[in-house]
């Protein structure tokens, strides 16, 4: 049975959610969750990483290690799959510039261990058993603090020269235009992920904008790392509620991810996108309107063919592929 069960971590830029997967069917056996924070230096983060998951194993009823077969993470960033390396997360801490992740985790619970970027993870875990288990090619893209991508073709992750294929984010729709997390200028990050959105917010706010979210959302400021100042969940009752700020921020934000779904679905011609992460779970809108203006802005005869669908698998997405690969870890 242990060789079944692997741990599954996804670690983003607001939460790190670990769970114990029973592979063969997906199920989630236990499952415990933290706050990341952008303060956090190696060993923090570390620790941080560590305690989620043994939270996780005690879930599932689990006390030794030995039954697991694995660990697979998934995180918001760059890295070096082979090697299980953090090379850079734009949304953490800048400490965690080549962080041996991978070796941490083996040291730690001595199983073996994998990295790869969030997304990657994700569409394995769709791929498996989601909205891509009926595919061999399709893209993912999720939209939460940031927005992430994955390209699955003939049933393989792609992963590139470098292992970071599939960077949606990070496609240029602005030339010279807002600053990116990662430092460059003009990234479909920059105007669609949850971060864009809520910076966009405050700063109406800030010119004396009326809004439900002074009551919704008190404490919304701008100095909370990450797009953390406004979760996914209060933007969409705002939305409900028919708050006009709320609104156009997520048109606005929906029309630059069509764009770059536009860009994407040109680039490679696949026949089903899968949408997911925080926001598009949450807020209907940006998937309804981002799908339209994808399907306006592509050329015509990709456009048509492309099938856009939201992710099946929800939060749960990147556990379930992170325990895959962590189960398939040598």
């Amino acid at each position: 049975m242990a060789s079944d069960i692997a741990v599954g971590v996804d670690f983003g830029g607001t939460k790190v959610l670990a769970s114990v997967v029973d592979i063969k069917t997906g199920k989630i056996l236990g499952s415990a969750k933290k706050r990341t924070d952008q303060n956090d230096n190696p060993k923090e983060l570390g620790e941080r990483l560590f305690g989620t998951i043994d939270e996780a194993l005690k879930s599932a009823g689990l006390s030794k290690k030995q039954q697991i077969t694995g660990i697979g993470v998934g995180i918001a960033g760059q890295v070096d799959s082979e090697n299980g390396v953090l090379l850079g997360a734009p949304n953490l801490s800048q400490a965690t510039v080549n962080l041996p992740l991978a070796e941490m985790l083996k040291k730690r619970y001595d199983v073996p261990a994998t990295l790869l970027n969030d997304v990657q993870i994700a569409a394995i875990g769709e791929s498996a058993f989601g909205a891509g288990k009926d595919m061999d090619n399709f893209l993912c893209v999720f939209v939460g603090t940031g927005i992430g991508g994955a390209f699955v073709q003939n049933g393989d992750l792609v992963r590139g020269a470098s292992g970071s294929a599939g960077e949606i984010g990070h496609l240029v729709i602005d030339a010279n235009g807002r600053l990116c997390g990662c430092g460059g200028r003009g990234h479909l990050e920059a105007y669609a992920s949850r971060t864009a959105m809520t910076l966009a917010i405050i700063g109406e706010l800030k010119r004396g904008r009326s809004s439900i979210l002074t009551k919704l959302a008190p404490d919304l400021k701008d100095d909370a790392p990450g797009g953390t100042a406004l979760r996914s969940g209060i933007l969409a009752k705002a939305i409900d509620e028919k708050d006009d700020l709320c609104i156009d921020a997520v048109r606005d934000a929906a029309y630059y991810l069509g764009l770059g779904l536009a860009s994407a679905i040109n680039l490679l011609n696949p026949p089903r996108i899968i949408l997911g992460g925080g926001v598009i779970e949450s807020v209907s809108m940006l998937f309804d309107l981002a799908s339209k203006h994808a399907r306006q802005e592509a050329l015509a005869t990709p456009g048509k063919a492309v099938e856009i669908v939201r992710a099946e698998l929800g939060d749960n997405s990147g556990v379930v592929g992170a325990a895959i690969t962590g189960a398939r870890a040598t």
